[in-house]
């Protein structure tokens, strides 16, 4: 019979111990980061026993389902998962007939928790002693020594100043126990191999966890173009804020301006397009270990864009004569940002800039001087601030135009003097011609005409008398007879027509077109012509026919108008 005896609880006993290693292993899986670590942990909850053993007779002990457990563990501060271990628990009224039966533990130990923020295994180790209290009454204290394990599911943790209590379910519970009870009567074996079951609530009281040292790093901008700061910052998390804080900043691109500042800028002047890292490290010099955390901001670069100045010219006038000044205005700018023009530079295919622009004038006068009709390109070229610097042209066109001819005085027509008598007078026939030159004169009212008389080798017939006869200035007298006859009968304006006297001809007077803006002293066709005094030569009496008068009408009738009229001066 002590033979099965001893089977049974070893069963149990291996039982119990593969339990509690199958949890510590899965406490293996659990998660990395544990943030509850309980300084002290508080249990108090159901208890089975099976006492595993025989009381005086060889009475078999039965299994107890009435109980109680009790136990506090307070973990080590350098060895959180590791405690020391106080445990109590009560077994009472078996029912052996008229009699019961009860067992008392006092148990000490270790206790090695794998603490999760779920799940937390344990497996202990403990001795201590246990009171018995047999159906006879024998009522007696062994020594017990035992281990056990089993696992913690946490349900709720909160915060209360520096406690932080934990409260957690324990699933499960199991402890061999070993101890020995001494009959007053033996008949079998004194050893008991106890189990105890137990379930209910865990307090966990205070924490050691301690935050890990973390930072996070920002780039402002994120993104820049090339040549842009880029302010990079790092910020340290659970650090003991009455410590200093150490700054410690690399990075693949640019160049810092201080690298053991919480905030640093970072020059990217010259740095290629592309993504880059700025790399901190935060510490604090007072710990001795785990002291620093790490963190990288990353950001990109974009290279600047390559835009040419946009540039604009033109040319004011437009189109001028050879000779005139052209302004040439110019406005240029670069499309890029942060970028300014440098300088201009002027050239053109005729024509020369007086003065010579400077590398910043954005006006420039040209002098066509003896410049042939045609155009002329003036190109500008503006250099931006860049190095080396981009370029953009811009050209204006000058157009020479050619010089018109300027209007000259033309022959249109001649009159005859053919009386020998009157050689001076203008007759019928010159009137007529001289009647279409009015007609000319009235449809075109900026034209002039140029009259000049002829009279080479012949003789001038005199006039005046006394001391005052001389020879006419036949050739000037012709001329102004025929002017007299436009101005008075055709009422042509007498600033319109010229006299002047000629030689190489005679008995005729030569009539010249002179259209607006030709000059009578330097038309070609007029050379060697002199201008005839009026103040000395004047009309004669007889200078051309006159028109003939009405006959005298009746008294009782009123007299008729003139056949012609002076018409008023044109």
């Amino acid at each position: 019979m002590s033979s099965r005896i001893g089977v049974v609880p070893s069963r149990l006993i291996a039982t119990s111990v593969a339990l509690a290693f199958v949890l510590c292993l899965l406490g293996t899986f659990a998660a990395a980061q544990v943030t509850i670590q309980p300084q002290d942990e508080v249990y108090a909850g159901y208890s089975w026993l099976h006492p595993g053993g025989h009381y005086d007779y060889g009475v078999q002990t039965k299994d107890n389902a009435t109980g109680v457990d009790f136990s506090n563990v307070f973990y080590l501060p350098k060895a959180h998962n590791l405690g020391v271990l106080v445990d109590s628990s009560m077994n009472w009224g078996t029912k052996y007939g008229d009699d019961n039966a009860a067992n008392y533990y006092v148990l000490g130990g270790l206790q090695y928790k794998y603490h999760t923020n779920s799940f937390s295994p344990f497996f202990r180790v403990f001795a201590g002693g246990v009171r018995q209290v047999a159906p006879s009454y024998i009522d007696e204290w062994n020594a017990a020594l035992g281990v056990g394990g089993g696992f913690d599911y946490n349900v709720w943790h909160g915060s209360m100043g520096g406690h932080d209590p934990v409260l957690a379910i324990r699933v499960a519970q199991v402890d061999y126990i070993y101890s020995n009870y001494h009959p007053i009567f033996p008949y079998t074996s004194p050893q008991w191999n106890s189990v105890r079951l137990s379930a209910g609530l865990v307090l966990g009281l205070g924490n050691y966890y301690t935050p890990p040292l973390a930072a996070a790093c920002t780039a402002q901008p994120a993104t820049v173009m090339e040549g842009a700061p880029v302010t990079v910052t790092a910020t340290g998390t659970n650090f003991n804020s009455k410590h200093p804080i150490n700054y410690a900043w690399t990075t693949n691109g640019g160049k810092l301006q201080t690298s053991d500042k919480q905030s640093a800028q970072i020059d990217t002047t010259g740095v290629a397009g592309g993504n880059y890292t700025a790399n901190a490290t935060v510490s604090d010099p007072k710990m001795k270990k785990g002291g620093s955390a790490t963190c990288a901001a990353p950001f990109t670069v974009t290279p600047r864009p390559m835009n040419p100045p946009v540039v604009s010219c033109s040319a004011n006038p437009p189109a001028v004569q050879a000779g005139t000044a052209v302004t040439i205005n110019v406005t240029a700018s670069s499309p890029d940002p942060g970028v300014t023009i440098a300088g201009y530079a002027y050239a053109t295919t005729a024509g020369t800039f007086n003065p010579p622009p400077g590398s910043m004038a954005t006006t420039a006068t040209l002098d066509t001087t003896g410049v042939s009709a045609g155009p002329i390109n003036v190109t500008v070229t503006a250099t931006d601030s860049r190095s080396p610097g981009l370029t953009g042209t811009c050209t204006a066109t000058v157009t020479v135009e050619t010089v018109p001819a300027k209007p000259v005085c033309t022959k249109i027509n001649s009159i005859q003097f053919p009386d020998l008598k009157r050689p001076w007078r203008v007759d019928n026939t010159a009137k007529a011609i001289l009647d279409d030159v009015a007609s000319r004169l009235k449809a075109d009212p900026n034209a002039k005409i140029a009259i000049v008389g002829y009279a080479d080798g012949e003789k001038a017939p005199t006039i005046g008398s006394g001391k005052k006869r001389h020879p006419m200035d036949l050739a000037g007298q012709r001329a102004v007879n025929a002017k007299a006859y436009l101005v008075q009968q055709q009422g042509i304006d007498p600033s319109r027509v010229d006299v002047r006297q000629g030689t190489g001809q005679q008995k005729v007077a030569d009539i010249f077109w002179c259209p607006q803006g030709a000059d009578e002293n330097t038309s070609p066709d007029l050379q060697g012509t002199t201008q005839v005094d009026e103040t000395v030569v004047k009309p004669s009496e007889n200078a051309y026919p006159k028109p003939r008068k009405a006959a005298p009408a009746h008294h009782h009738k009123k007299a008729a108008a003139p056949a012609e009229q002076a018409a008023p001066p044109q």
